[in-house]
């Protein structure tokens, strides 16, 4: 599958009393076309902003974003500029993310006013992208207040692919949806990759979503990738030991499946107090003298793996 998205050194920086924090850290990764690749981490480890960032909704500080081979400049606030009707975000909140006073129909006819597509009929599209996603004509008159969780994700949906996008972002795409819900929302996701070839990055802390749908999997801790490649390969061999420690918390529906023995303990340091070497040493129950003062390069297993870490699992 050919290359959409490649990001290499990204960093989100932002001031703060007295210098700065690195939100983001150096991050490197490839989206390829029809592909799904998750973004995995706790809370507080820079998912978010890295999506935002993508956007063009967080400044960056370094590195290089392309996009189909074309390079994204940055704006006077240090933004990235990427074709809005190319690259589409699924916000986090359904239903925070639309305007109360607006029905759905407006919310849905808004982007192509936005972007003066005069082309097309708005309320026609609005009313065709509601199908597309499996609602019928009577909820385009329907304000947020007025849809479940799970209606108002279909609509964010809906909203994210009006404009035909390349790319999908979709941050936290089933948070607060219980289980049945969830799998309709990702079926739906799948089935839209597949008619229109997206690729989409997820950006989650549920594992066993990724398990579901991802193709290729970045593990982030404190704003780094910390391990990145083929997602059944890093489910069945994790090779750093926080990959170990996420796989343990969220264990495999296989009961035949072995579980990593690794418990994940404390808490994610703080940005503001980043530790010198590898960050993860705070916590790592196999952390030796070397990592406490410096952080691993590279290492690879093939083309598809990679991570950071000096005694990886499985040597």
């Amino acid at each position: 599958m050919s290359g959409l998205l490649s990001v290499s050194d990204l960093r989100v920086r932002y001031p703060v009393r007295g210098g700065f924090v690195d939100v983001v850290h150096g991050v490197s990764l490839d989206i390829r076309r029809g592909e799904t690749t998750a973004i995995v981490g706790e809370s507080g480890s820079g998912k978010t902003t890295l999506a935002m960032a993508l956007c063009g909704l967080a400044p960056v500080y370094g590195g290089e974003v392309r996009f189909e081979d074309e390079l994204l400049q940055t704006d006077r606030k240090n933004r990235l500029n990427p074709d809005r009707r190319r690259v589409a975000l699924m916000f986090q909140d359904p239903v925070g993310s639309l305007n109360p006073r607006m029905t759905v129909r407006k919310a849905l006819a808004e982007p192509f006013r936005i972007h003066k597509i005069e082309s097309v009929d708005p309320d026609r599209e609005a009313l065709g992208l509601l199908d597309k996603v499996g609602l019928g004509a009577d909820f385009a008159d329907r304000y947020p207040h007025q849809l479940s969780g799970g209606q108002a994700r279909r609509v964010g949906v809906a909203r994210a692919l009006a404009l035909r996008p390349h790319l999908l972002i979709a941050d936290e795409p089933t948070a607060g949806l219980d289980v049945s819900v969830q799998g309709e929302v990702l079926n739906l996701l799948s089935q839209l990759q597949q008619e229109m070839g997206l690729g989409i990055l997820v950006i989650t802390h549920n594992l066993n979503i990724v398990r579901h749908v991802a193709d290729r999997m970045a593990i982030m801790y404190l704003g780094r990738f910390i391990e990145q490649g083929d997602s059944q390969q890093i489910f069945s061999q994790p090779r750093h030991p926080y990959t170990a420690a996420l796989l343990a918390a969220n264990p495999s529906p296989d009961p035949d499946a072995q579980a990593s023995q690794i418990e994940l303990k404390g808490d994610v340091p703080s940005l503001m107090q980043r530790p010198p070497g590898c960050e993860f040493h705070t916590r790592c129950p196999g952390v030796k003298e070397k990592c406490r003062s410096l952080f691993p390069e590279a290492s690879t297993d093939g083309e598809n793996r990679q991570y950071h870490c000096f005694y990886p699992l499985g040597d």
